[in-house]
């Protein structure tokens, strides 16, 4: 056998020498311990964060789906099917302004315990410009 080759047993030698010196395999163990610590590790936090981020991903799709029945839309009318975060459409920028007025609503009373409960089909009524116009006799004080 040559410089840098393996034995019958398996062992890796170089120069002819086994390389099981106490240091060597202490460093060994170590470098096995600490891989294994950061694999678990990074599943474990891994398995903890899904659940959590499955759920929130859940009720925000089930709410958007709400909104577009309440507004008889899609997807396509606010959002940027490539990038559902990118708010250059207007509609998208009108939509959050509305889910704006829409929760403050809910705080002051239309949540739905004592009456009517503050939704897009409040106004809209399954469509994308509500029907309601300001009646011509009515003035701004």
């Amino acid at each position: 056998m040559g410089p840098d080759t393996v034995n019958k047993s398996g062992s890796f030698l170089i120069s002819d020498r086994v390389l099981r010196h106490p240091i060597f395999m202490q460093r060994k163990s170590l470098i096995f311990t600490l891989v294994v610590g950061l694999f678990l590790s990074a599943s474990w936090g891994h398995a903890q964060s899904v659940p959590k981020f499955v759920k929130s991903e859940e009720k925000i799709r089930e709410e958007m789906v709400t909104i577009s029945r309440e507004l008889g839309v899609t997807c396509t009318e606010c959002h940027n099917v490539q990038n559902f975060t990118d708010s250059s459409k207007k509609s998208f920028k009108v939509s959050k302004e509305h889910m704006k007025l829409t929760q403050m609503l809910k705080e002051n009373g239309f949540d739905g315990k004592k009456g009517p409960a503050a939704n897009c089909y409040m106004c809209h009524r399954g469509k994308l410009m509500p029907d309601y116009k300001e009646p011509a006799t009515a003035k701004a004080h």
